[in-house]
């Protein structure tokens, strides 16, 4: 995945398996992330989440981070085959809405 504005330098990996549910295993690992408050001091994490089309966007979780290796993993689970990842600054890591800040963005899965 390519980070956008204003992560330039954030190299993700997403890797999605199928488990023995049927339901897909999102892991999502980024190095070379910035601590949010670096970006600006109203953000205090990375938000991930799934837009499915024709259902709409669920938070999969926020990104748990280490500011000293500065990378941010997450590992969360869909029914969905079919979906966009995308990660977002967040100013309240509760937030149940993403904010305009996407870093990252994927569509992944198979039909």
């Amino acid at each position: 995945m390519e980070a956008e504005a204003p992560t330039y330098a954030a190299i993700s990996k997403i890797r999605v398996k199928v488990n023995k549910t049927e339901n897909r295993e999102v892991h999502v690992v980024v190095d070379h992330l910035a601590p949010p408050y670096r970006i600006g001091p109203q953000y205090r994490g990375y938000a991930v989440w799934a837009s499915v089309p024709g259902i709409g966007t669920s938070k999969l979780g926020v990104l748990r981070y280490n500011e000293r290796q500065r990378r941010g993993t997450l590992v969360a689970t869909t029914p969905h085959s079919k979906f966009e990842v995308f990660i977002t600054l967040e100013g309240d890591r509760a937030t149940t809405v993403p904010s305009s800040m996407v870093i990252v963005r994927k569509v992944v899965g198979r039909v």
